[in-house]
């Protein structure tokens, strides 16, 4: 019998091998092939790093539409060329893609690769989209490559303007090289900027290297006034070019390309003797342009920042923004031929014919986002493409100080939608500038911070806080529009005067105001996971009497001393009050508040346009010690589960007891419960402490049938079968208890 057992556990086991091989196998064969997406660009080289931050920020958005079933039931998977920056490379690796199944091309990251491999492109009919390569030639006449930003010579005019109308400088030098990127700078520069105030300066370039810039620079250098030095190259020129203008003794202003417009380019710089004796020797009073500066990017922008960080280990510069934005448009490219043609129903790997035509409809998709309406939602706000191919994405400038790029006190910011804004009494309030048929709103940065003093209670009951903290604002000029703002959440509203600074005055050529605000705020307790939950105190401030073009908040990552990821950790005793709450961090995020009212007013009555208006946050992270609550509040209820445990083992004599206490242990547990309720107020859902005190109830249930079962079991006779009962019982109960610890520390230890 035994080994007739054994054959037919093994046929069992060996049929149900047999049968999951099967599954996975037609899993496996029916399981669609993936939507391949060549990644072209520099991961090995001295671009590398660039070339890695725009392959982790892909990888975000990708992971993300893949986690979420990808587009028409398939993921997406991105195949890696390796250009390292070199446009030969770049070609032969173009003629590569062409010939795989890869049905779209992400890519490249300089301007020279992306040209050399554009041709190829265009021949084998194969759509690129680009994050950072800006020269102008690559998407005119190339109806195949598209940009996910603004061509060099639209920076360069934004440049232009923000000297102009921002810095007011009536003389320039630029400087730039005679490759594609720098005739397209020097073209875009010079349309907008008086001929009579530039003097311009020409470096040649062969074979990916500067020529003698003796000569040019040493032209620069003499010439009279201070002014300000303009340097039109692509980023792998811009540093050896600042690097000689600082050693012939210029000091002053140096604005460059988007290139260099991220902390990372600083290390060019570090190990020189003058940076080493000097540290900022090379980059005091360097100021780039930039589509995305993190300091003042929405909050979109700056989750993407997190996640980044949290992928990467590093915080992300434009370079990873306008990646992860290009990545953004082609998947919506990708679903938009997938919705309109269902061209990926039988996948990817078709006849050569079929993959051509398969190129087109995503080239056709691309190019159908083209105007607000098809648009798609990007890190800093809506991306389409014009006639060119690009997207006219705001230009930033921003500047070094002490290591950081920041946001540079004064911006100027598009209007693309006029209606229903009084232009010509906005140009009197010197709010508005105009260049040709372009308009600008003249926006003031505030760099903000926020530093609490001491959290002195927080009631979760009547959900509010009591926090005492200091405001402060710095900001060009001396208007006083800046400080209008509000704090909708604080409940005594004579806390707080705009108009009553504890200081205010100048400082480093800036205005300060700064606050002292002590009072209860209103908060929103997440208590689901009560009482092992993780709370947020909001510190919410919005100034709705100037509207977000014209005034911003951004981080003051300086007076703040902020960690790279814009959190703060410095705990300093504010908390320590508070006995029940364990301190996280401390986290700022640059808010808006939109409107799309009318306000009644019939000039906005045919306009889309939304009206936001700037705000600013200062999130308090803290945790609940769970362990100094359960040992106040829960110890009662711990002892009633050793208390109806035991009873599972009292003897045939003590029946009555067997049944009494898990009664009396019910009724204890509900007096507790009440008592626990009380402390957390009427919410509309179960939390975690009460899910404990539930599965008690049930335990002291089925201790209570235990012993009426076995009561029955025994005069019956079945004194064999009552032991098994009670057995089975302590296993079931002690099962339980010790799954319901391993499941909250599983969830919540960490």
């Amino acid at each position: 019998m035994k080994q007739r057992l054994i054959r037919w556990l093994a046929v069992v086991a060996g049929v149900a091998l047999v049968l999951a091989v099967v599954a996975w196998a037609a899993i496996l064969l029916t399981r669609p092939e993936p939507i391949r997406i060549a990644f072209a660009n520099s991961l090995s080289g001295p671009s590398a790093p660039a070339g890695m931050e725009s392959l982790a920020a892909m990888q975000l958005a990708i992971d993300d539409v893949n986690a979420k079933g990808g587009v028409n039931g398939r993921s997406i998977e991105l195949v890696l060329f390796d250009d390292a920056s070199n446009p030969a490379v770049a070609r032969a690796n173009a003629q590569a893609i062409a010939d795989s199944p890869c049905v779209a091309v992400l890519g490249h990251y300089l301007s020279s690769a992306s040209l050399a491999a554009a041709p190829v492109y265009k021949d084998a009919r194969i759509p690129a989209l680009t994050g950072s390569a800006a020269a102008d030639e690559l998407t005119s006449g190339n109806d195949y490559y598209f940009r996910a930003l603004s061509p060099v010579s639209a920076q360069a005019r934004s440049i232009a303007e923000h000297l102009r109308a921002v810095m007011k400088e009536p003389k320039v030098r630029l400087v730039h090289t005679r490759d594609s990127y720098g005739k397209s700078f020097e073209r875009g520069f010079a349309a907008a900027y008086p001929p009579e105030q530039l003097h311009v300066f020409e470096l040649d370039v062969a074979d990916g290297q500067i020529g003698s810039m003796d000569k040019a620079l040493d032209a620069t250098a003499q010439e009279p006034g201070p002014g300000v030095i303009v340097v039109g190259a692509a980023a792998d020129y811009i540093a050896d070019i600042v690097k000689a203008l600082r050693r012939r003794g210029i000091k002053g202003t140096i604005i460059t390309t988007q290139g260099a417009g991220r902390e990372s380019y600083l290390q060019n710089f570090v190990n020189e003797p003058e940076e080493k004796m000097h540290p900022g020797f090379f980059s005091e009073n360097l100021y780039a342009a930039s589509s995305l500066i993190f300091d003042s990017a929405s909050v979109a922008a700056q989750v993407f920042a997190a996640d980044y960080k949290a992928k990467a280990g590093t915080s992300p510069s434009w370079v990873g923004g306008g990646s992860y934005d290009a990545a953004r448009l082609m998947i919506d490219a990708l679903n938009r031929a997938a919705v309109h043609r269902r061209f990926m129903a039988q996948g990817i790997q078709k006849p050569s014919d079929s993959k051509a035509a398969d190129r087109d409809r995503i080239r056709v998709a691309l190019a159908a986002i083209d105007s607000p309406k098809s648009a798609v939602v990007g890190l800093t706000g809506r991306l389409y493409f014009n006639a060119n191919r690009d997207i006219p994405r705001p230009i930033r400038m921003g500047f070094f100080h002490y290591g950081r790029f920041v946001t540079a006190p004064q911006q100027l910011v598009r209007i693309d939608q006029p209606d229903g804004i009084d232009l010509a009494a906005e140009q009197d309030k010197s709010h508005v500038v105009a260049f040709e048929d372009r308009r600008y709103w003249i926006q003031r940065v505030v760099y903000t911070g926020i530093d609490i003093i001491r959290v002195s209670r927080i009631d979760v009951k009547q959900n509010s806080f009591n926090v005492d903290f200091y405001l402060w604002m710095r900001f060009a000029g001396d208007d006083e529009a800046q400080t209008h703002v509000e704090f909708p959440a604080l409940l005594d509203r004579g806390a707080f005067d705009p108009a009553r600074p504890t200081q205010a005055g100048k400082e480093d050529g800036l205005s300060y105001r700064l606050y002292r605000i002590n009072g209860d705020f209103k908060a929103r307790f997440d208590l689901h996971d009560y009482p092992f939950d993780t709370q947020e105190l909001r510190l919410h401030f919005q100034n709705t009497e100037q509207r977000r073009e014209l005034i911003t908040y951004v981080i003051d990552r300086f007076g703040l001393r902020l960690a790279d990821d814009g959190s703060s950790l410095a705990e300093d005793g504010a908390y320590s009050g508070l006995q029940l709450w364990r301190f996280l961090g401390l986290n700022y995020f640059v808010e808006s508040l939109s409107s799309g009212s009318t306000l009644g007013k019939a000039s906005l009555f045919g306009a889309e346009a939304m009206t936001e208006f700037a705000g600013f946050d200062a999130t308090i992270m803290l945790r609940r010690s769970s362990s100094i609550y359960m040992l106040k509040n829960l110890l009662p209820m711990f002892l009633l589960v050793l208390v109806v445990f035991a009873t599972l083992f009292f003897p045939e004599t003590m029946f009555r007891e067997r049944v009494t206490i898990p009664v009396t242990s019910i009724l204890a547990s509900a007096v507790l419960l009440v008592a626990v309720n009380t402390q957390i107020g009427d919410v509309g859902y179960t939390v975690v402490v009460e899910e404990m005190f539930y599965i008690f109830f049930v335990l002291c249930l089925m201790a209570i049938l235990a012993g009426y079962k076995h009561e029955k079991l025994r005069e019956a006779g079945r004194k064999r079968a009552a032991v098994a009962l009670d057995h089975a019982a302590q296993l079931v109960y002690a099962g339980t208890v010790l799954a319901v610890i391993v499941v909250l520390y599983r969830r919540y230890a960490s």
